[in-house]
C-alpha cells in the first residue's frame, strides 16, 4: 500500500519555531511591543505591509541603521521544536515533499529549509539596500489572512493535490490552508478557529506527535 500523503505544509511560528513569532522573537529584542497595529490588522484597517511597515519602524525605532547582519545575530539563537530533525528525516524518508508557509520572517524559513531539508519555503521578512540596511518595509510573499494562496502554489510546483496535503499550523490564519489539505493538524493550538477546523489536536510541544497521524502507525 503506497503512502497517502505527498506534502506536508507546515506552519513556522509556533511549530518550527518554539516561540509565538519570530516577529515577537524581534520585538522582545527590542523591547517594543506591537499591539496597536495587531488590533488595527485584525480589524481591517490596515493591510499585511503597512503591518510589517510599523513593525519594523519598531525595530528602527531602537536601533537605527539596523542591518541584515544585526538581524541574523538576533534571529539566530530562536529556540526550534522539540523533535524537529526526527520529524523531517522521517517524512522525508517516506518520500514527502516538505514546505513551510509562514507570515513569519524569511531568514529564519530559509535557514530552518536549509538545515532541516525542506523541500521550499514562503515567508515574509523585512526589505534591505544594497548596503543591507533594513529600509522600514516589508517582503510580502504570504498574505496572512489568506496562506492558501502561498499553499496552492507550493502543491502546484509540487504537482500535488489537496487530497494527498497534510497542513499543520497553531491558528487561525492557517485555516485557508487546512481548506486546501486531505490532512489537517492543530499544533498546539491557540485559539478555537483552527481547533475547530483541525482533524487532529496535538497539545504537547513535541513535533514527532505529528508522525503517527499522518504516516498512520505508531512510531
Amino acid at each position: 500500500m503506497g503512502r497517502r500523503y505527498d506534502l506536508v505544509a507546515f506552519d513556522m511560528d509556533g511549530v518550527l519555531i518554539d516561540y509565538p513569532s519570530s516577529w515577537t522573537w524581534v520585538h522582545d529584542h527590542f523591547g517594543v511591543r506591537n499591539r496597536a497595529s495587531v488590533d488595527a490588522f485584525v480589524r481591517g484597517e490596515i493591510d499585511d505591509m503597512e503591518f510589517m511597515h510599523r513593525d519594523i519602524s519598531l525595530w528602527l525605532g531602537k536601533k537605527p541603521g539596523l542591518c541584515r547582519e544585526d538581524m541574523s545575530d538576533i534571529l539566530d539563537p530562536m529556540p526550534f521544536m522539540k523533535g524537529l530533525d526526527e520529524t523531517t528525516s522521517a517524512l522525508r524518508a517516506e518520500g514527502m515533499k516538505l514546505v513551510i508557509v509562514s507570515g513569519g520572517l524569511e531568514a529564519v524559513a530559509a535557514r530552518i529549509a536549509r538545515d532541516h531539508g525542506f523541500d521550499d519555503y514562503m515567508a515574509n521578512g523585512y526589505e534591505c539596500d544594497q548596503k543591507g540596511l533594513l529600509t522600514g518595509n516589508g517582503v510580502l510573499n504570504v498574505w496572512l489572512k489568506s496562506k492558501a494562496d502561498a499553499l496552492t502554489k507550493l502543491q502546484s510546483k509540487f504537482g500535488i493535490i489537496p487530497e494527498r496535503t497534510v497542513s499543520i499550523g497553531d491558528s487561525f490564519i492557517d485555516t485557508s490552508m487546512f481548506e486546501l489539505s486531505g490532512l489537517k493538524i492543530a499544533f498546539n493550538p491557540i485559539d478555537d478557529y483552527v481547533t475547530s477546523a483541525a482533524d487532529h489536536i496535538v497539545r504537547e510541544r513535541d513535533l514527532r506527535l505529528v508522525l503517527p497521524l499522518i504516516l498512520g502507525r505508531d512510531q
